[in-house]
């Protein structure tokens, strides 16, 4: 590989960074080299090295202007000398050796209807825009919707880097080529034919569903190197750091707008419960002594005869026992009819409208009326636990200004003039003169009391304090910007502030100025979007974060977390806290729904869904993207909110209300005054082990005992009991029966021994729990082998158990595509049936009478075809014993599948599995 003599790295490489120099050859087999690597990570210079060895002429793209930018600097000032700089271009139609760009820049280039400037920072640029997570996609297709693709367009650009040799292609933070830029993209490489490809970022879109993922792995190619948190930060190049949720409750007229909605939902809810003429349609109905076509019909929707029968037993009605064989249960499993069960019945009373309604034409348009008017029904989705305007009013609760101001005050007593915090939200809001959204005027204005150095840093509105304006204007100087080309004037909020306005030439410089005061001390707070400060923007010096944004997608909250965790130069011994707000809604204020529903008290399986804990969901969503540790026991660093919150969280906030949040605030406050704590945290988890020298992050899936101790493993207890019992039974009779001879007893005593000796062979082969998991996984594993969705050799492959009050499983030397697909398939496997084509059925039995049963679904990936399942039963009787699987798309097959979910229905559901990830 002929190395470039224009391009030369004046720094020092890091050893992750030389590990993946030392290996580019081998990475670059495929023609494309894809690098995962956490904020921090240096892969802009890593970037700039992989195309100085490759030496091609190269055209870099990024999602913003701030990080195209970022490129050119560090282009300049680490690896060219001052005579060199005009070999880097920022415009596409002026190439250099190194040109670049921007995915919108390129974007525009290929349409009709934008006008071409030579100077590509003045195009519409993201950090121009402010969004929130749900409407990024629409926004971006907002701006393309004004600008047609062109061929002719696109052929001129792609001439022009024809022309110029451009044969290298750089994608900067490709997780961003799941949006509207994608078919410019395409046709770039599609045209140009590019003979390398790099692809660096810190957030592959792993929570993509599997046709986005493949797409993005075709143009990316399989990730080559993960440089993952935990090993930057025992390599010294991130800051020790902590996560910490801090929870608001509703302001009180934001909670009554909730109880009122919840007085609606039991009002018709009463309505519906109470309805006779209803009620008495349904217990007359035919699908309760089902003939072959009902029972058809119930097998295509079993979810509303289900929650039909749950409401008729509620009210009194018998359940014919022909409807409860359908689904092998007696009249005690048929579940209460709960808010799910209300759901249900409602999507198939007003929504699919069944064909037993055919009657009750008038009725179903009344009740869609009426559900309608309550709020339960928003186009044609029910509603009931996930309402929009509920969801809304909660992520976007006043209380959560309040809590921002209580945390600015707790890092001010922390730090003093030492902090350093930037906070994060989604909108600016101005004009938002009640204070009543925590977008970033509403809470600069509700903490600009609290200290006098408060920035405000956004695309459209910048403003600082009015006694720093001489250390802006030094700055300006020093930095050789035009004076006139920025505009100082005062802000119409408070006297003591002034509002910049930079001209177009200057753009480009307003957000480094304002970086440098914060950097400088001149600002201690910066308030922003996340739009513009949340992904690319660099200030080492952030010490303290809050994400006042309702982002919870792992690439969006990875990015914005990543700007507080870098390492910081000047001050070596940085720790950082990461704020996360989450405002709720308590679960006693569903009391009215509880009335209705026929309960005297809150039970608290009914809040798995709970719309007031929205926040909380989200934060859960949040967290499966990042690793830090555990609050708890050994401080073992690990994704989710379970080493945050407790295991009884709900049970505390049931029990104990508003206190609970009370003292989970308190934990928070102390956490985060101990920083000290925080890297001791750090030390004892990346230090910890046998194999400490050789630990990484596995990402894998946690599953609770119960999932496979219970169902695998009890029911060889079962079967021990089983024949304890029988053979119990017959020694009493041998002793009543006067028939003690020895050969009676001998011969008994044979059986018992061969008996409980079988069993006990049975039990051995299977093991202990985690054996059960890591048999489950070699099942998987092999059968994916040999069907080729899985082309790693199967002896390179590590399987780990861990058994630490919940069983993980990882695997080592996997993909990381393959190690998603066998996590998916696991998470199918073991977690409740829901709808698969095959279903496997594992039967422990003595007698007729005694036996225990359990279903399990075969992953999508694997039930394709017959040859598949034939392959994955031979495995699973080869591992881990006897087994039947079942096709669930013919009559008898669902009258099982049926049977496999009557759990789902009860009360006895079985707990699911979590994607986690773990350093161990």
């Amino acid at each position: 590989m002929e190395r470039s003599n224009l391009l030369t790295f004046k720094g020092k490489w890091r050893s992750y960074q030389r590990r993946i120099l030392d290996n580019l050859e081998f990475h670059l087999a495929d023609e494309k080299l894809h690098i995962v690597a956490a904020p921090g990570a240096g892969k802009t210079t890593l970037g700039i090295e992989v195309i100085a060895r490759i030496n091609r002429p190269s055209l870099i793209l990024c999602p913003t202007n701030t990080i195209k930018n970022q490129w050119k600097e560090r282009i300049c000032s680490a690896f060219l000398e001052e005579k060199d700089y005009d070999k880097v271009s920022t415009n596409i139609r002026k190439p250099a050796f190194i040109t670049v760009t921007t995915y919108q820049a390129l974007l525009a280039a290929f349409c009709e209807g934008a006008q071409q400037k030579d100077n590509e920072e003045k195009d519409v640029t993201e950090e121009d825009i402010e969004y929130n997570e749900e409407q990024t996609e629409t926004e971006d297709k907002t701006i393309a919707s004004s600008r047609r693709f062109s061929q002719s367009k696109a052929d001129e650009i792609i001439k022009i880097l024809k022309y110029s040799k451009i044969s290298l292609l750089c994608f900067d933070e490709a997780h961003h080529l799941r949006n509207e830029w994608w078919k410019a993209l395409n046709y770039l490489i599609e045209e140009l034919s590019p003979e390398q490809m790099v692809s660096l970022t810190a957030t592959p879109p792993y929570d993509a569903d599997i046709n986005e993922w493949q797409r993005y792995e075709e143009l990316c190619g399989p990730i080559d190197e993960v440089i993952s948190i935990p090993e930057l930060v025992k390599n010294g190049d991130l800051c020790p750091h902590q996560d910490i949720i801090y929870f608001s409750l509703l302001k009180d007229s934001e909670s009554e707008f909730i109880k009122k909605h919840n007085r609606d939902v039991a009002q018709f809810i009463i309505k519906l419960t109470s309805d006779t003429e209803l009620l008495n349609y349904l217990s007359k109905m035919n699908f309760l002594t089902p003939d072959n076509s009902e029972i058809e019909r119930i097998y295509d929707c079993p979810e509303f005869y289900v929650s039909a029968i749950a409401l008729l037993n509620a009210k009194g009605y018998k359940i014919p026992k022909d409807f409860l064989k359908l689904f092998g249960t007696k009249n005690t499993d048929i579940p209460k009819f709960s808010l799910e069960q209300v759901k249900a019945f409602l999507n198939g009373f007003l929504i699919t409208k069944v064909e037993e309604f055919k009657g009750l034409e008038n009725k179903i348009k009344e009740y869609e009326n009426s559900a309608r008017h309550s709020g339960i029904l928003l186009g044609k989705k029910i509603v009931i636990n996930e309402n929009p305007k509920i969801q809304k009013q909660i992520a976007n609760s006043t209380g959560k200004t309040d809590a921002v101001k209580d945390i600015v005050e707790t890092e001010i007593n922390n730090l003093g003039e030492n902090l350093r915090m930037v906070i994060l939200a989604d909108y600016i809001k101005a004009d938002d003169n009640d204070n009543t959204h925590p977008g970033v005027v509403p809470i600069w204005r509700k903490i600009k009391d609290v200290t006098a150095k408060i920035g405000i840093l956004c695309g459209t509105l910048i403003v600082i304090p009015k006694e720093t304006e001489s250390d802006l204007q030094a700055l300006i100087k020093e930095q050789k910007i035009q004076s006139d080309s920025i505009t100082i004037g005062k802000y119409k909020e408070d006297e003591k502030y002034i509002k910049i306005t930079p001209k177009e030439s200057a753009k480009h410089n307003i957000v480094s100025l304002i970086t440098e005061l914060f950097n400088r001390g001149h600002l201690t707070i910066l308030i922003g979007t996340q739009a513009l400060l949340g992904e690319g923007w660099d200030a080492p010096v952030i010490n303290s974060l809050i994400l006042s944004s309702t982002v919870s997608s792992y690439m969006l909250s990875n990015q914005m977390r990543g700007r507080a965790i870098r390492k910081d130069k000047n001050n070596p011994n940085k720790i950082s806290n990461i704020w996360h707000l989450a405002t709720v809604s308590l679960p006693q204020e569903t009391k009215f729904i509880q009335n209705a529903l026929f309960e005297d008290n809150i039970n608290l399986s009914d809040f798995e869904n709970y719309e007031g804990f929205y926040d909380i969901y989200r934060l859960q969503k949040r967290f499966e993207g990042f690793e830090a540790p555990s609050y708890y026991k050994n401080h073992e660093i690990t994704s989710g909110t379970d080493r945050i919150l407790t295991p009884d969280f709900m049970n505390k906030i049931y029990c104990h209300g508003q206190k609970a949040f009370t003292d989970l605030n308190k934990l928070s406050i102390s956490i985060a005054k101990d920083r000290e704590q925080t890297k001791k945290w750090w030390d004892e988890a990346l230090y910890s082990g046998y194999n400490k020298n050789v630990m990484t992050v596995c990402t894998g899936i946690q599953s609770p005992f119960l999932t496979t101790k219970t169902l695998i493993y009890s029911g060889y207890k079962h079967e021990f009991v089983s024949m304890a019992l029988t053979f119990g039974a017959i020694l009493y009779f041998i002793v009543t029966g006067g028939l003690i001879y020895p050969v009676v007893l001998g011969l008994w005593l044979l059986a018992f021994i061969i008996g409980m000796g079988y069993i006990f062979a049975k039990f051995l082969k299977t093991g202990s729990a985690s054996s059960v998991m890591k048999q489950i996984a070699i099942v998987h594993l092999e059968t994916m082998w040999q069907i080729g969705l899985i082309k790693t050799s199967l002896k390179q492959i590590g399987i780990k158990v861990s058994d630490k009050e919940q069983l993980f499983l990882s695997c080592s030397n996997l993909p990381t595509e393959e190690n998603n697909l066998l996590i998916k398939s696991m998470q199918e496997f073991l977690d409740p049936v829901n709808n698969p084509r095959y279903i496997l059925v594992r039967e422990s039995k003595l007698l007729k009478t005694i036996k225990q049963t359990d279903y399990f679904s075969i992953p999508t990936a694997i039930s394709t075809n017959k040859k598949n399942i034939q392959i994955f039963q031979k495995l699973w009787e080869k591992h881990i014993g006897d087994c039947k699987i079942v096709y669930t798309r013919n009559t008898e097959g669902r009258k099982l599948l049926l049977k496999a979910r009557t759990t789902a229905f009860s009360a006895n559901k079985r707990d699911k599995t979590q994607r986690l990830s773990k350093w161990q």
